[in-house]
């Protein structure tokens, strides 16, 4: 399967909230395409409707370290620390989404 069919396919599962199967097309696809950042942030978006915020968290850091400018990488972190109530970690890292749109607006 082409990068593109797998994503495909693992957003057709995700979309049909199977959420196990999902996980192991985006898992497969990071596998077969380790530095493609969709791979990890459909894990971690995948991980968190399967409300397990620790794998959400950790995916999108992944992302986030394949693409430190990635303002909306930063505001699912946010997102994913709030689910497990973690405020501060969860308010720094929007104020990293803040800061990075600024930046990429100028």
């Amino acid at each position: 399967m082409t990068k593109d069919q797998l994503y495909d396919k693992a957003l057709s599962l995700f979309g049909e909230n199977l959420l196990d199967d999902a996980i192991n097309a985006f898992q497969e696809l990071i596998e077969k395409f380790p530095n493609e950042i969709e791979g990890y942030m459909g894990l971690a978006h995948a991980y968190e409707r399967a409300q397990n915020y620790d794998g959400a968290i950790d995916a999108v850091k992944l992302a986030i370290e394949m693409d430190p400018g990635d303002s909306l990488a930063y505001s699912s972190l946010s997102a994913f620390y709030q689910r497990k109530g973690m405020i501060a970690e969860a308010e720094a890292a929007m104020a990293k989404s803040a800061e990075l749109n600024l930046t990429q607006t100028k």
